[in-house]
């Protein structure tokens, strides 16, 4: 039988807005199909789950976003990155038909999507390792983008959830070791699990552990998953000669100042950017968007990303979710927000 809740036209739905600086509400909003509505074209999703993606959500809880966000595809972001602005992209749902479903959504709890819009999600994939399916996807192109070879040395900066996952994703591709730096314990701890050497940044022992892994070259690359301009700098500086430094993070419009007079141009380092909404054009004919997406998707059930998740919040807290993750960052390795109704 149908659910009644799915069944009606002309629906309402609990949607998250940045509305100010460090201010989020829970607004109810009217959702109607589109106007070319075909019942077997287009579904209304119950949402069970959204996951916080703790970059760049937080710039917009900061007020840090960029006025102008180039080459930006996302439908939860429409043509504006001024308040008050309904963003996410990190949703797992219910269709009519009961079928379990990705979306890259909003924050919120019912919504109409067409069938492309929609990836129907295997009984072996469950809501919490699938909610992070954008997640594993950009670990996996930050890996492509870097190009280790099998037995290379490869640093990592920054062990949040991206990082862990480039971890894990490097480990898989046959790197022989994978060193990690990040400033938090319960983070070097997840890491170390992984099968990484694990540092702080301020550790001395870390330029010694690259050196000793690498005969004196350096790393053979370095990743920066921090989005800390001093862990970017610190990568420069442990890079082999030729080697080449991967930039995951997204600063929005905070500066980043580096000092290129030393490592950086005496060792002939490439510097390169890594975002998800493109393919390194080097891959060619190969790979596509789809195909990366599909591949993330298996990894989704290999890697079960949902253990990362450290705290859980109903929609309706969604305020002192970011607040946590705004002034206690140390506390938090992955939110995610639940969307189950009570009525």
């Amino acid at each position: 039988m149908e659910d009644d809740s799915l069944s009606s036209a002309s629906q309402t739905a609990r949607a998250m807005y940045f509305t100010a600086p460090r201010t989020v509400e829970v607004r109810t909003i009217d959702i109607r199909p589109p106007a070319s509505f075909q019942d077997n074209e287009t579904q209304l999703v119950q949402s069970r789950l959204a996951a916080v993606s703790h970059g760049s959500e937080l710039l917009f809880f900061r007020d840090e976003m960029p006025s102008r966000i180039e080459g930006e595809t996302i439908t939860a972001l429409g043509n504006t990155g001024r308040y008050p602005l309904c963003y996410g992209y990190m949703n797992v749902g219910v269709t009519s038909d009961r079928r379990r479903v990705f979306a890259f959504q909003p924050h919120q709890d019912r919504f109409w999507a067409t069938a492309e819009q929609l990836i129907e999600l295997p009984d072996a994939v469950s809501d919490d390792d699938a909610v992070l399916l954008p997640s594993v996807e950009t670990a996996l192109s930050v890996v492509h983008d870097a190009a280790p070879l099998v037995g290379e040395t490869v640093a990592v900066f920054g062990q949040g959830v991206i990082g862990l996952l480039v971890s894990e994703v490097l480990k898989r591709a046959g790197v022989v070791e994978v060193v990690s730096v990040d400033p938090l314990e319960q983070r070097r701890a997840c890491s170390r699990k992984l099968g990484c050497m694990s540092f702080t940044p301020a550790d001395s022992a870390l330029t010694e552990a690259i050196l000793d892994l690498t005969k004196g070259r350096g790393a053979d690359i370095a990743i920066n998953t921090s989005a800390s301009q001093a862990a970017l700098q610190h990568a420069i500086n442990l890079t082999a000669l030729h080697g080449t430094v991967v930039e995951a993070s997204w600063y929005g419009r905070k500066p980043v100042e580096l000092t290129l007079g030393e490592a950086f141009h005496r060792r002939r380092l490439t510097l390169k950017s890594s975002q998800v909404s493109r393919v390194d054009p080097r891959l060619g004919d190969r790979w596509s968007k789809q195909r990366r997406l599909e591949t993330a998707l298996r990894l989704c059930g290999e890697l079960r990303p949902g253990k990362y998740i450290s705290h859980r919040y109903p929609l309706e807290q969604a305020q002192q979710a970011f607040e946590l993750l705004d002034n206690h960052p140390q506390q938090v390795l992955q939110i995610v927000l639940h969307m189950e109704r009570k009525e």
